[in-house]
């Protein structure tokens, strides 16, 4: 389980502070491109050593992720385009900052080069696997006020929220304590976690699908020993 399944809990404490920010007249898809311009930013404060400024850019983008879409939902501003793109935005900035941070932290410790590449690419199959499922289990889909969704959202340790604990963690005492080796540990973090997460999606999958044909249809039971020795015999 991951911090997904427990998002609505989440939504009910920042939900003064989101509908507040909502009120201002910004579409919404236009809040999605200000968290990736906040994105970009933060992924330069980190890759310069701004450890104070990037922490609190990568907090402020996490909001603006659920403004612009509690102002989708609220404000008659849904779009496919804008749910593709929130979706896009949301890898892309964790991404840059990810390897902000990695890029800076490898010129005391070279080997961060190798983290954000495990990080990086356990992150990114982490999507292409859930994006796979959809694609390839749609009988299991559902929609919620216009936003897609599906058993795998919950499965997994790793998620958008968790990269910002797991790296935010490290970057937050990195800045306090001038030290780079908790921004290291919170990248090995995301590196490991984002794996695990893989994982237990590809169990899921397997559990769940390993029957089922690309139709939707659950596929017949092997032959048993007999009826192959006699298929064989025919031929």
């Amino acid at each position: 389980m991951n911090l997904f399944a427990v998002r609505k809990h989440l939504d009910k404490v920042l939900h003064p502070i989101v509908a507040t920010i909502a009120k201002l007249p910004i579409h919404a898809t236009a809040w999605t491109g200000i968290g990736a311009l906040l994105g970009a930013a933060c992924g330069l404060a980190l890759f310069y050593g701004y450890w104070w400024a990037g922490f609190a850019l990568l907090l402020v983008r996490g909001l603006i992720d659920h403004i612009d879409g509690f102002r989708a939902r609220n404000y008659n501003e849904r779009s496919t385009f804008g749910a593709v793109m929130d979706d896009v935005v949301d890898r892309w900035t964790l991404g840059v900052a990810f390897a902000g941070g990695c890029i800076a932290v490898s010129y005391d410790y070279p080997h961060a080069l190798i983290v954000m590449g495990v990080g990086i690419t356990g992150a990114l199959t982490n999507v292409i696997i859930k994006l796979s499922v959809y694609a390839e289990a749609q009988q299991d889909i559902w929609r919620e006020k216009g936003k897609i969704g599906h058993p795998i959202d919950v499965v997994g340790l790793f998620g958008s929220a968790e990269f910002i604990i797991y790296f935010g963690t490290g970057l937050f005492f990195t800045a306090l304590l001038h030290d780079l080796r908790p921004m290291l540990a919170g990248a090995w973090a995301v590196a490991i976690m984002s794996h695990v997460s893989l994982l237990q999606r590809v169990a899921f999958a397997w559990k769940r699908y390993r029957k089922v044909d690309p139709a939707g249809r659950p596929l017949p039971d092997p032959p048993a020993d007999d009826d192959a020795g006699a298929a064989d015999a025919v031929r």
